[in-house]
């Protein structure tokens, strides 16, 4: 009976024969060269099977003998006299269990276990390469990555330390997503994680993974939620410009491929779900073209749906079509042109698929909230394009306004759906001919447009009122016109309102509801109409009267001519400014913001009238201050708008007084830089609003101070301390964010300011702390410049300053750092103009401490230059200190410091007496010299703590010198976990009526001198080890390069890696 070694013989003399013919049919080398292979193979494991002594009914040796005399080829009789053969099926079937037999088939799970536990190895290059092998055989079969034990493992990796193991774990999930995609879902959420990863790497190949997806599978689930991620990250100013290109192309493919679709060659597969009959035309077959437009369009909308908001689609759009201001002589800049040409062509066809969407939405709507939502989502992706190609959607304008009704049959969603429709009629209405703009203002478009004003809250009205103001200012529209008459009859009326119920009361939150409503509604509208009417003979003089503006009672004589309807406005909210309801005075000020804005030179006014120190004042509630910076930051970007549209040179070219010689020159509009100005004169003002109480004032206070320092309205150099001292905001992580966002965009531009000013900035940290946190219980301000943070078992302790390091160009460039570290030290050095500390510095010192026992250092270098030069400043001005101690309590002059003495005793045991040593006398000298020594006291808890923190030996603290090299071996360390978090306290040694504490005076004398005596033996250590003797070389012979390193190394600390 043969056994199963005997058949797998079998199986293998099948195989060669069926090789055997094929290398004879061939002409091919590959298929001889497969043939030897087998028997090569065949004779191995003959020869180890004889060995073994394992053997079936076959005598081996003859087998083995056979086998070998098969490989030259057979002779056409030999050929002839062999005809037996397989079909396919059975030669696939012998290949497959001749693979199953054998070794590495058996093989195979303890393998995939290596391979597994590689994943988690100690080296992250094994780690790399491991995910790499398994890709290959994941090619092979994909279905191992359903093993729960590979999952665990790959999501693992996810998240591992080093950045290639985590492009590599993608990589691999990328690969085995793409070959199944109908598993995509499940790995759609940690692939999405990944678009974040602080690796460029990992991202580029997280954006290729979701393109190619997307590109394979055009009605994918997760494309909504993938998409608007790689908006957001295109969007972001920080990300690297090849993910950036990646994304944008990306984009380009999937939406503004035009002429793609024109080819029918898109790279796109048609979802399976798309029915190719046009929904507008029953029974015609779409072309392929307006399929792919169409479900771009759906793709849009879906994107703003989950975004809420098409700021980032409005972004890119504007950017495909027009540039993402990149420089000229960029290598891809040829291609970025195509880019636009293509997109600008594809947007037509687009904006027709975004309309036909929305007549379908209407046919098979059910009137539900969910309905709401898809109605604002789609309405919202054509105003992205009316702010990008308004022209475009002129000819649908019809279709979109009787949504201006108001009744939409979405109630939670009206003022949204009118607001948006307004903007987009607002937006395209430069766009109307004379006779398309006569048979619009002829029907309900004005009636609707001012209903909006009257009905719904002060977005809807703001809109309302601009899409009307924009069809009376048409440049064909007549004096007179029915738009501007209803506009006018909508002023006077809301006007008459105001000015019957100003003098009420004085306070209008003890009135009714509904009558707030209503002065709300009147100075909002108010406010808009003077913002977006231009009076085209309005012109203010240079010398604008602060006092000639004036309460109009007749109304009769208001009129838009001269802006005499604006000045009597202006007039009208600032008598409302001056009610005490803090909601009536910020709808008022914004009001009046709707006048600065339209009317510069009102803004000189309005400063010499006090208006604009008032609102920003101390005195102003938090909520007038709110609304004021609000309105400063619309002022300066309507202004920035103004100027890069060219509407402040029309203007000027209108006036009549403008020689030709300044017509000539270009765009003389005095008007750009006066709000500018007027702020820029409350600096100080705006400086003191980031030390607020409130929150919401400090986040809206560095907003407008991003806007003031992009326009370069406020001098970086005194800015940058206040927005270092903002790192200190802990409790208020987005104010902290938006800060350090304009520190890094600062220090890109100035590399040595963030150097140069961080000890102000440090100081402004600690003084904004004090001011701006609570107390505790005893009464002392709650500052730390610490941060806590939990990963995984362990606490990790960051400094306020942390982010702005890691994110600027300091910590890559040891000169800066140094720089930085020096600055801050700086601190604890004796002021040369007076001969003691100020006890009042001296929490400021603690809170500097702190700052550099935790910053993230990248090279042992950096904590040896800080205990270099703590070291410089203990060993001369503590043991000044230690002198001036025993002169005062009469001790031995010579050698002061020898050993303990009866104080440091006394106050160890908790008995010490001041007036057993006769210091009662002496309190103040004394308590002085305290006060002094606490400078001291921080500089050598911090030299033991980064020693223990960093494991810096006494022999590699004396060698160091601060111009030496940095070494490759101490280069990435990071900070012992079993440290604790370094801590500085300062008990005051004088009280408020300065007269001293003895016990806390005692303690710090007492810790003073051990301290300072360990100190010193640590200085003067000397290794009294022999060194050892280098080898000597012979004649000619040069010094291996590692040697000297070499010797350092042995006495070097051992780091970890980062």
């Amino acid at each position: 009976v043969l056994s199963t070694k005997d058949h797998n013989h079998v199986l293998r003399q099948f195989l060669l024969s069926y090789l055997s013919r094929t290398a004879e049919s061939s002409s091919l080398p590959h298929a001889d060269k497969a043939r030897e292979f087998l028997i090569a193979t065949w004779v191995k494991y003959l020869t180890l099977e004889n060995n073994s002594g394992k053997q079936g009914t076959f005598d081996l040796n003859l087998v083995r003998s056979h086998v070998v005399a098969q490989w030259s080829p057979l002779s056409v009789e030999q050929n002839n006299r062999s005809k037996s053969s397989l079909t396919n099926d059975g030669n696939q079937r012998i290949m497959s269990a001749v693979v199953a037999s054998s070794e590495l088939s058996a093989s195979f799970p303890r393998l995939l276990g290596v391979l597994l536990k590689l994943m988690g190895d100690k080296i992250a290059s094994l780690r790399k390469l491991s995910l790499k092998a398994f890709l290959q055989v994941v090619n092979v079969d994909p279905t191992l990555m359903a093993q729960p034990s590979v999952r665990k493992e790959v999501s693992r990796c996810f998240h591992d330390g080093a950045i290639s193991v985590r492009e590599a774990a993608v990589s691999l999930v990328g690969d085995y997503v793409l070959q199944s995609p109908n598993l995509a879902a499940a790995f759609h959420a940690p692939l999405l994680e990944r678009m974040t990863d602080n690796g460029i790497s990992v991202r580029k190949r997280a954006v290729k993974i979701f393109r190619d997806i997307l590109l394979s599978n055009p009605s994918y689930g997760g494309r909504a939620t993938a998409m608007h991620c790689m908006l957001q990250r295109a969007d972001d100013r920080k990300e690297d410009d090849g993910v950036r290109d990646l994304i944008h192309e990306a984009f380009h493919i999937l939406w503004f491929n035009g002429k793609a679709f024109e080819m029918g060659k898109s790279s796109l597969s048609l979802a399976t779900d798309i029915k190719p009959e046009d929904p507008n035309n029953p029974g015609k077959t779409m072309t392929r073209a307006q399929l792919y437009c169409r479900e771009a369009a759906k793709a849009m909308v879906e994107v703003v749906k989950v975004s809420g908001s098409a700021e980032f689609l409005t972004s890119l759009v504007k950017g495909l079509l027009f540039g993402f201001n990149e420089g000229d002589k960029n290598k891809k800049n040829a291609e970025r042109m195509r880019r636009q040409v293509d997109s600008r062509n594809q947007c037509n066809s687009l904006v027709l698929a975004l309309v036909e969407l929305l007549l379908s939405f209407e046919e098979s709507r059910a009137h539900t909230e969910e309905d709401g939502k898809e109605l604002v989502a789609l309405l919202s992706t054509l105003s992205v394009f009316s702010q990008a190609y308004p022209e475009l959607l002129v000819p649908h304008v019809d279709t979109l306004v009787p949504y201006l009704k108001g009744d939409n049959g979405a109630k939670k969603y009206e003022t949204l759906i009118v607001s948006t429709v307004s903007s987009i009629v607002s937006l395209s209405s430069g766009h109307f001919s004379s006779a398309e703009l006569a048979r619009l203002t002829r029907g309900e478009l004005p009636t609707d447009l001012v209903n909006i004003a009257y009905k719904f809250p002060p977005s809807a009205v703001s809109s309302a009122v601009e899409a009307l103001s924009n069809l009376a200012n048409h440049p064909d529209a007549s004096t007179g016109s029915i738009q501007e008459k209803k506009l006018f009859n909508m002023a006077v009326k809301f006007y008459t309102y105001l000015l019957k119920n100003k003098n009420k009361t004085k306070n209008f939150s003890t009135m009714k509801k509904a009558f707030r409503h209503n002065v709300q509604r009147a100075l909002s509208a108010l406010g808009s109409i003077c913002r977006y009417y231009e009076c085209h003979d309005g012109f203010d003089s240079h010398n604008l009267d602060p006092n000639g503006f004036h309460v109009i009672t007749d109304v009769n004589q208001l009129q838009f001519s001269g802006n005499v309807l604006s000045s009597a406005c202006f007039a009208l909210f600032r008598e409302y400014l001056e009610n005490d309801d803090e909601q009536t005075k910020c709808l008022a000020l914004r009001a009046m913001n709707g006048v600065f804005i339209s009317r510069p030179r009102v803004v000189l006014a309005a400063a010499q009238l006090g208006i604009i120190s008032s609102v920003i004042s101390e005195a102003a509630p938090p909520s007038v201050q709110i609304e004021s910076l609000r309105c400063w930051r619309d002022i300066l970007l309507a202004e920035e708008m103004r100027i890069e549209s060219g509407a402040a040179k029309q203007k000027m070219q209108m006036q009549k007084d403008i020689s030709l010689s300044k017509r000539i020159s270009g765009d003389q509009d005095g008007d750009s830089c006066i709000s500018g100005s007027v702020l820029t004169k409350h600096a100080d003002r705006l400086y003191e609003l980031t030390l607020s109480k409130d929150e919401k004032v400090r986040q809206m206070i560095i907003d407008l101070i991003g806007h003031l320092l992009r326009q370069g309205l406020i001098n970086p150099m005194a800015t940058v301390p206040h927005l270092l001292a903002v790192q200190g905001d802990v409790k208020s992580p987005a104010t902290r964010s938006s800060a350090l966002k304009l520190l890094i965009t600062e220090g890109e531009k100035r590399p040595d300011m963030l150097r140069q000013r961080i000890c102000a900035g440090l100081k402004q940290a600690y003084y904004f702390q004090k001011e701006v946190y609570p107390h505790d219980s005893s009464g002392v301000p709650r500052v730390t410049a610490l941060l806590s943070r939990n990963e995984g078992p362990k606490v990790v302790t960051d400094t306020i300053f942390d982010q702005v390091i890691k994110e600027s160009a300091i910590r890559n460039k040891r000169a800066q750092r140094q720089g930085l570290l020096k600055g801050i030290i700086s601190l604890f050095e004796k002021d040369p103009d007076s001969e003691h500390t100020d006890a009042d510095q001296l929490p400021l010192l603690a809170f500097a401490s702190e700052i550099l026992a935790h910053l993230p250092y990248t090279a042992l270098n950096d904590p040896l230059f800080i205990v270099y030069h703590l070291s410089c400043i203990t060993a001369l001005d503590g043991q000044s200190i230690i002198n001036q101690f025993s002169e005062l309590l009469g001790g031995d002059l010579c050698d002061p410091n020898s050993e303990e003495d009866d104080i440091e005793r006394a106050a160890k045991t908790g008995t010490f007496d001041p007036n057993q040593f006769g210091l009662e006398s002496k309190s103040a000298e004394f308590g002085q010299l305290c006060v002094n020594a606490c400078r001291i006291l921080p500089l050598l808890q911090l030299k033991i703590f980064l020693c223990e923190a960093y494991s810096l030996s006494e022999a590699r603290i004396t060698e160091f010198v601060p111009s030496e090299k940095e070494r490759i071996h101490e280069k990435g360390v990071s900070i012992s976990d079993s440290i604790p978090a370094f801590s500085c306290i300062m008990d005051p040694i004088f009280d408020s009526q300065q007269n001293i504490n003895w016990n806390n005076a005692g303690k710090v004398y007492a810790m003073m001198r051990p301290m300072m005596r360990d100190s010193e033996e640590e200085d003067l250590h000397v290794d009294t080890e022999p060194l050892k003797k280098t080898p000597k070389r012979k004649s000619g012979q040069k010094r291996k390069l590692g040697d000297f390193d070499d010797a350092l190394a042995q006495d070097s600390p051992k780091v970890s890696p980062d």
